[in-house]
């Protein structure tokens, strides 16, 4: 067998793992040495020595022949026959008292004489125990008269190394065994950005992967330090890569290196950067040899690495007047970022004009390719400029540019750069602006908005719209930390900036500020004007941030509807304008709406996006966001173990970094799952803790928008008071916003809190609001179910059912196994059949007595049965004795045996 490949792909490492498994194998082993490859049958005599011994026991002629080959280096034209045959006995004699393996590695290097023996032996091994395994690099063929055989393509073809023996070429690995490859040889402590730099650095090749992790240093593991583009490769490999393309003329090899140094090799400008001299013919050499393809007018290096590894064996003062060749032949104007690079590289010390050339092309990168290719040309632009002052603003712009493209450790590296350059207080106070974003998205949400206040304050005399869009910022952090108070100070200061004359955008903010203190305040009749005002400038703009806060406009208005459209208008924008540090929040605020709505499947995989996307571009704060609404998909769900886990999470990171927001979503689906469980008191008692809970452990939001769970667990809990204190403030938001499935929680909750005919009226003005919503189906199902239950405890079961069954309906189509289960428990309490899968052996039981068994067997209190059931603790304890003698059984674990 023969494996053939590129340097670095795994020839050896094959060669090295079938030794350790040949367990109780003879093994010989030998390499190609390039110094011995013209010295005849050299690899023979090193292949042999180990088994000379058994030359003994060959006939005479044909050890006699043997020993003279290796001894002298050669036999007469006429004995190569025999002295194959006799090296063909050789080995099979050796393999008759134990099996036998023969590696030969580096094939292609051996001399001529000792490869024309193995490959003779090798055809003839059938009914032998004797493995042969050559190893040798692809595009290296024995050398022929001709040398090359033209394909039909018109490149080489090499002949092959060995002949009659099966061929499998190595391909680079793939993406995800490279990942596999790191994750069982790299610290543990790889930060996720450098494993994905270096699985796109290595191109499949696995020993230029772990070289590049071998180079690295602990800073640049972790991710503090960038890493070099491209990682130098190990001086081994970059060798065996560099060594076709050294044997080349110097013409072709400087025609490559101007190839290996474009981002996109066409023939026309390779030839015009290369001189008068340069033609067509001369690719011809390296098209021969199989490194590059030339198609039309694109140049391709059939091995990516070898494109990386030309620069790095090049001197310094060649590569400079190659990327100065490349600069002259390239428009600023169609390819700026090539334009900079160039211009950037060739260049022999800073230089004010050719700065100045590089900025303008920023300006064109960031329109043509955004804001990462920006933010690279930025930086070259910074290191050609040489006042200091001027090169911290080009260096700033490029920390925000690569901010605005989600890459916060290379925006931070940046900035650390500019800040000691900086001169002028406008660019300090610019400079820690671009800081205070960063940081508000991975630190502490009211530290954060401190911060951004202070900042915004200073550049209020100076630039009204940085000045804005700081204390905007810090608003929103205050508003993560759920802080009324510190949002509504720099919503206060950065309303006063704002002039009627102003373009949209700074209207919008204004709007979006002002509308949203004053509902923290709860005064939903004095906002709403405002907000509808963000709203409707929403049209006028297509930013992904403003787009995120009219889309937090619509959450306060109840509008799922326009939430989930200007929320995906945002993540699309920004993910198409390549500002990929705006998609978490977008995303966050979609999942809102979707799961307002019922799109459960949608939710999730928003959510999971979101989560991603957060964790890649280092935003903590909206990978906790995220990570809550999934938390609360969960619970909808009804899959307890995983919302209690993602709960936990949140939680933890949440007290971390003082997110009130994510804390109240995530006490909210701990809720959700409580009352879904029928454990009405832990339901209450989670959600009354919110209604006093401070900035960091709760949001004024989230308690408006828990109300109609809380109104339904204050109500089996026996409180009434609470519930009806709650309901009035929701009522008044909801009649505020006139949003219809506001309007029809709120109805819902005045069933709850009624009895009699005026509950059956109000729950049907509530089912009446949410077939007008159409957009509502769980609230809406919920809405049946409990209205279902009202009318079997009115005893009017054949009304009852038609809510319960269309309940039921809804609660498994979206998967939400909990209130399944409640529904079907409701059925089984008017006498319906359908009983479902959950059925338990306990048919002699009444309907009331196997929901009871039920709730208890599933851990519910007796006080928690009868808050669910809407009976008495007595009567519970009552049905409890009669279930114990009907099933012949004394305790509640045996019950919970029974049933679970």
């Amino acid at each position: 067998m023969l494996f053939t490949g590129g340097p670095g792909l795994g020839k050896t490492t094959l060669l090295e793992h079938a030794r350790t498994i040949a367990g109780d194998f003879t093994v010989l082993h030998v390499a190609g040495v390039a110094d011995e490859s013209d010295i005849p049958l050299a690899g023979l005599h090193r292949l042999l020595r180990p088994v000379e011994p058994a030359l003994d026991r060959l006939g005479e002629d044909r050890r006699a022949l043997l020993r003279e080959a290796v001894t002298r280096g050669g036999v007469a034209e006429s004995d190569r026959f025999a002295l194959s045959t006799a090296l063909l006995d050789l080995v099979s004699l050796v393999a008759a008292e134990q099996p036998l393996l023969i590696r030969v590695d580096d094939a292609d290097l051996l001399d001529t004489p000792t490869l024309d023996a193995l490959a003779f032996t090798a055809r003839r091994l059938t009914g032998t125990a004797v493995a042969l395994l050559f190893a040798a690099q692809d595009g290296r063929g024995k050398p022929t008269d001709t040398q090359v055989v033209p394909g039909p393509t018109g490149n080489g073809a090499r002949e092959p190394v060995v002949h009659g023996v099966t061929e499998h070429p190595l391909a680079p690995l793939s993406d995800r065994a490279v990942h596999d490859l790191l994750t069982d040889r790299a610290p543990a402590h790889l930060a996720s950005s450098v494993r994905s730099a270096l699985v796109r650095a290595c191109h499949g090749n696995p020993a230029a992967l772990l070289g590049f992790l071998g180079g690295l240093s602990t800073a640049q593991i972790q991710g503090e330090k960038a890493l070099p583009e491209p990682p130098p490769l190990p001086a081994r490999l970059r060798s065996a890569l560099l060594a076709p393309y050294i044997a080349l003329p110097e013409g072709t090899r400087d025609v490559l290196l101007l190839a290996a140094l474009s981002a996109d090799p066409r023939l026309h400008l390779l030839l015009a950067a290369g001189g008068p001299d340069a033609t067509v013919s001369v690719l011809e050499p390296a098209e021969e040899r199989g490194l590059v393809v030339v198609d039309v007018d694109t140049v391709t290096f059939t091995d990516p690495l070898l494109r990386d590894t030309i620069p790095q064996g090049t001197p310094i003062g060649r590569l400079r007047a190659a990327h100065r060749s490349l600069a002259s032949v390239t428009d600023p104007e169609f390819a700026p970022v090539e334009f900079a690079r160039h211009t950037a590289q060739g260049a022999e010390a800073p230089d004010t004009d050719l700065a100045d050339r590089v900025a303008v092309a920023a300006r064109g990168a960031r329109r043509l390719e955004g804001p990462l290719a920006a933010s690279l040309t930025s930086e070259r632009a910074a290191a050609l400029t040489p006042e200091a002052d001027e090169r911290a603003c080009r260096l700033s712009s490029a920390s925000h540019k690569a901010y605005l493209a989600g890459d916060t450790g290379r925006a931070s590296r940046l900035l650390a750069q500019a800040r000691p350059l900086a001169v002028s207080d406008r660019r300090r106070a610019i400079i820690d602006l671009i800081d205070a974003q960063l940081k508000m998205r991975d630190s502490n949400a009211i530290d954060a908005a401190e911060r951004l206040f202070e900042i915004g304050r200073d550049l209020a005399p100076h630039d009204r719209n940085l000045a804005l869009r700081a204390l905007a910022r810090a608003a929103d952090s205050a508003s993560y930390a759920g802080d009324p108070v510190r949002h509504d100070r720099a919503a206060a200061l950065a309303i006063r900036l704002v002039r009627p004359d102003d373009p949209t955008p700074m209207r919008l903010t204004a709007a979006y500020l002002e509308g949203c203190s004053i509902s923290f305040r709860g005064d939903y009749t004095g906002s709403t004007p405002l907000l509808r005002e963000a709203v409707r400038l929403s049209s006028e703009v297509s930013t992904p941030t403003e787009l995120v806060w009219a889309g937090i406009c619509g959450l306060r208005l109840g509008d799922a509807t326009f939430v989930r459209s200007v929320t995906s208008r945002a993540a699309e924008n920004a993910r198409s304008r390549g500002e990929h540090t705006f998609v978490p929040s977008a995303l966050a605020f979609l999942v809102f709406s979707e799961f307002w709505s019922g799109r459960f499947p949608s939710a999730a995989g928003t959510a999971l996006e979101g989560l991603r996307a957060s964790r890649e571009s280092g935003q903590a704060i909206w990978a906790t966001q995220n990570l809550a609404s999934l938390a609360m998909i969960a619970a909808i769900q009804g899959d307890v173990e995983t919302c209690r886990i993602r709960a936990r999470a949140v939680a933890t990171q949440a007290g971390e970094n003082s997110l009130g927001l994510p804390a109240a979503l995530a006490s909210w689906a701990l809720a959700v799952l409580e009352l879904s469980r029928g454990n009405a008191a832990d339901a209450f008692f989670r959600l009354r803790s919110l209604v006093h809970a401070g900035p960091g452990n709760g949001h004024p939001t989230m308690r408006l928008l828990t109300a109609p769970h809380f109104v339904e667990a204050a109500v089996r809990m026996g409180e009434m008071e609470w519930a009806r204190a709650s309901l009035a403030g929701y009522r008044g938001w909801a009649e505020s916003v006139d949003s219809t499935s506001a309007l029809a929680l709120a109805a819902r909750g005045d069933g709850l809190l009624s009895t009699g005919e005026e509950a059956t009226d109000h729950f049907g003005t509530a089912l009446a609001l949410h077939r007008a919503c159409g957009d509502d189906d769980v609230e809406h199902a919920r809405t049946q179910l409990l209205f279902g239950a009202h009318l079997r405890r009115g005893r009017l079961p054949g009304r009852a059912r038609e809510h319960l069954y269309n309940a039921l309906e809804t609660f498994e189509r979206f998967g939400a196994r909990l209130w399944v289960r409640q529904t079907r428990a409701e059925l089984r309490a008017i006498g319906t059949a359908e009983r479902g899968p959950e059925t338990p052996p306990a048919g002699e039981l009444t309907a009331q007595q196997q929901q009871i068994a039920r709730l208890v067997a599933e851990g519910a209190t007796n006080r928690e049965v009868a808050a669910h059931m809407f009976i008495s603790p007595r009567t519970v304890e009552h049905h409890l004795r009669g279930i114990f003698r009907k099933l012949n059984i004394r305790s509640r674990v045996d019950l919970a045996r029974l049933f679970n």
